[in-house]
């Protein structure tokens, strides 16, 4: 493979305009395609072999994060409730 030192006058001049496109891209806020967002996902999952996770959309980062702390705080109470969690203080030795 080989390394490239310097940039052709070109190259160089193609920076702004590649700058802008994926500028562009990064501050966008229009929605994506989930179906082909989760292909991806599934591929890339493929690719290095591992299990393909749920994938979940939602409108917002503010519901994702409503509905994960709703979850989080029933798996919790759940939990709680059963006497199922193992609640015990860390042992770091005698002081």
């Amino acid at each position: 493979m080989s390394v490239i030192e310097k940039l052709t006058p070109e190259q160089e001049a193609l920076i702004p305009v590649y700058r802008e496109k994926w500028r562009a891209i990064a501050l966008s806020t229009e929605r994506i395609d989930r179906e082909k967002a989760s292909e991806a996902v599934k591929a890339t999952y493929v690719l290095i072999g591992m299990e393909e996770p749920e994938i979940v959309f939602y409108d917002s980062p503010n519901a994702a994060l409503i509905t994960t702390l709703s979850k989080l705080s029933q798996e919790l109470s759940s939990d709680w409730d059963s006497g199922s969690d193992q609640r015990k203080m860390p042992n770091y030795g005698e002081y």
